[in-house]
């Protein structure tokens, strides 16, 4: 691209046209059209209207090459028709490679060349005779200087193109990079004012007690578009009453202090609002003064619903007093029944085993069989009884026991349970194996359960050529599963769900004696644990009792 543009080349040629005018108009002793001063001019003047014409034609760059290579000519034709080396108009060699600047390095090393050629040229032209100067100095000192100069204005010159090419394009450089930047920070000041503008909160920037900036939400709540609370001092937005509230804080902010409170403010909108207000103060400015930041959000249906929260927790208190109340004369009249089960039942049940008991032993020769057999049936189902009282009430005991939690060695109190039923039926063989186990639990509640368990296992497998009685644990995902695990008689699982419901028998008082509540014991123990509890078993195969129980030390305690 041709440095200055068309008006520069029209200017040049002008100015070339003109001053050939001048020139021709300040001849001295002008002989005549065949005058040799006239030769430069005769190239220049039909030089400069080419040069305009193509101007005109809108061909800048040929038209100053066009210029440009003429005026070399020119001078060269000129100084060959006068004094060759010796005219002073050899010297507008150096104007012309000063010209080819605007073309660039490449141009400026052509034109420096030629016009060396052309130096050269003359310098042989003169010692050939071929022009009219005085040969005073030797021709070919003139050609050493004069290509010394051009070479070195040719150099200079291309170097200097060089050096503006390169300040150009690191103008240009730093040119694009700014309105990158500019339009870098115009997209971010755009996406920046969407964010501000669509926040659920009330955003807005002061310089002291004058609004500088304020998003959308902010105007829309005061009645005011943002554009109008531009400007505006804080005390016409807020109003009075609540600037004289809202004043000290703001002063405290803008003293550099971050200030933080809850307020209501009356919209002309939305009416009275609670906001959480946090005043931040902004950077000081080189006058000293200081502006501040302002969030506000809209938490009244936070502090209404807290509001509610609270009165429901009182309401629930009241409930929870009253409710406790109940169980607790729920729990007197327990403990009153279980009084009265231990002592009102059991002396009428003592009475009947004790009489029957003096029958059999008095009168027993004088009744028959019959008679006699009626009596321990008599005695037997009173024992019966008394067995089915102590297990209501332990049932209800491990109900209303407090739980005191503490690390327990299952493995080593389900081996004394076992030893213990050893003692007591010591002709019976039974093989048994217990592996170590620890929880966290009651220790009187896990030996009541494992006391259940452990003896219906002794109990059912009773009839088992081989009895093979097990206690240990696994793990299964994120829990201890505990298990019991006998090769007694079994049961059909599809009776399973009875298992853990009081009074209620897979098999008669015939087959095997039970009342029907240890189990109801078992599932009542396991469930205050936090724990769950289930049966697996088949007819003639045994069956495997497995419990979990939920805290610290539960999910540790597999070592088997």
């Amino acid at each position: 691209m041709l440095a200055g543009g068309a008006k520069a080349v029209r200017l040049a040629a002008a100015i070339t046209l003109v001053g050939t005018l001048v020139f021709i108009a300040l001849i001295p002793d002008l002989s005549g059209l065949d005058d040799r001063r006239l030769a430069g001019s005769a190239f220049l003047i039909p030089l400069s209207l080419a040069t305009l014409y193509l101007l005109w034609r809108g061909k800048a760059v040929a038209a100053y090459h066009t210029l440009l290579w003429g005026a070399l000519a020119a001078v060269t034709v000129a100084a060959l028709l006068n004094a060759g080396l010796r005219s002073a108009i050899i010297f507008v060699y150096a104007s012309v490679i000063m010209g080819a600047m605007a073309l660039g390095p490449r141009a400026v090393m052509r034109v420096g060349a030629v016009a060396i050629l052309c130096v050269i040229g003359l310098g042989l032209a003169e010692h050939l005779g071929l022009t009219q100067a005085e040969r005073r100095v030797p021709a070919s000192l003139f050609v050493l200087i004069l290509v010394l100069v051009l070479a070195i204005m040719t150099v200079v010159a291309a170097n200097m193109v060089r050096e503006q090419k390169r300040w150009r394009d690191r103008e240009a450089e730093a040119t694009r990079a700014r309105q990158a930047s500019l339009a870098s920070l115009a997209q971010r000041e755009r996406e920046l004012g969407l964010i501000i503008n669509h926040m659920p909160a009330l955003i807005c920037a002061f310089d002291g007690m004058v609004c500088r900036f304020a998003n959308r939400r902010y105007a829309e709540y005061f009645g005011y578009t943002p554009e109008a609370l531009a400007g505006r001092h804080l005390r016409d937005i807020l109003g009075e009453a609540a600037f004289a509230h809202a004043a000290p804080l703001v002063e405290r902010a803008l003293a550099g202090e971050t200030v933080s409170y809850k307020g209501r403010r009356d919209s002309p909108v939305f009416g009275e609002r609670i906001l959480q207000i946090s005043l931040v103060p902004g950077a000081e400015g080189p006058d000293g003064r200081r502006g501040f930041f302002g969030l506000m959000l809209d938490i009244t249906e936070q502090e209404q619903a807290g509001e509610e929260i609270q009165r429901l927790n009182r309401s629930l208190d009241q409930r929870v007093r009253e409710r406790t109340a109940e169980l607790t004369a729920a729990n007197r009249e327990l403990e009153s029944f279980a009084y009265s089960i231990s002592h009102d039942l059991r002396a009428p049940l003592r009475g009947i085993d004790g009489f029957s008991l003096m029958a059999l032993e008095e009168y027993g020769e004088r009744l028959d069989a019959q008679g006699r057999g009626y009596l321990e049936r008599v005695r037997a189902a009173a024992q019966r009884m008394g067995h089915l009282i102590d297990d209501i009430l332990e049932l209800s005991r491990v109900s209303r026991l407090a739980m005191q939690r503490e690390s327990v060695d299952l493995g080593r109190l389900a081996a004394e349970l076992l030893e213990e039923l050893r003692q007591s039926d010591p002709g019976r063989r039974i093989e048994a194996a217990i592996g170590e186990c620890r929880a966290e639990g009651d220790p009187r509640l896990l030996r009541i359960l494992l006391q259940n368990l452990i003896e219906n296992a002794w109990k059912y497998s009773s009839r088992s050529p081989a009895p093979h009685i097990a206690f240990g644990c696994t793990r299964e995902g994120s829990e201890t599963v505990f298990f019991v695990r006998d090769n007694g008689i079994g049961f059909d699982m599809q009776f399973a769900g009875k298992l853990f419901t009081p009074f209620q028998r897979l098999h008669s008082a015939e087959e095997f004696e039970g009342s029907g509540v240890g189990l109801a014991t078992v599932s009542r123990i396991v469930h205050r644990h936090g724990g769950r509890v289930w049966a697996e078993a088949a007819p003639g195969i045994g069956a495997t009792f497995r419990f979990t129980l939920a805290g610290k030390g539960a999910a540790d305690a597999a070592r088997a």
